[in-house]
């Protein structure tokens, strides 16, 4: 009878320690608050979408003119960069170099520049000479 009215003592001292303070009140929400997007994060794991195979490309040399049409925008939506005369098909990467990815600005052109500059604003300045 002692330990069971000593355990009730002991949770109710607790909870009042919690309650009677804000700082106490702000870190338990900020608990819960964490687990539930830990737990949240481990059931809503996100579905990708297979890439459909495209047909390999036969090798060849492309014009600038020829590689502005493969920059994600056209109906397969093939992305291929040009680095230092080599062209590379980078459609499989399309979430980066396709439209609207953190390197977009490389899918269709010579990256060679920006590249080198590890700018990716710098694909975009290239100008012929």
């Amino acid at each position: 009878m002692a330990e069971s009215t000593l355990k009730a003592g002991l949770l109710t001292n607790v909870f009042l320690e919690i309650v009677q303070s804000p700082i106490n009140i702000a870190l338990v929400v900020l608990i819960f608050f964490l687990i539930y997007k830990i737990f949240r994060r481990q059931n809503d794991v996100p579905v990708r979408q297979p890439v459909p195979e495209l047909p390999k490309m036969k090798k060849r040399d492309f014009t600038v003119e020829e590689l502005k049409k493969y920059d994600g925008t056209q109906e397969d939506g093939r992305v291929l960069v040009a680095v230092n005369g080599s062209v590379y098909d980078v459609t499989r990467g399309k979430r980066f170099y396709g439209p609207g990815g953190p390197y977009a600005a490389f899918g269709g052109k010579d990256a060679s520049r920006g590249l080198a500059t590890f700018s990716v604003s710098a694909a975009v300045k290239v100008t012929m000479i």
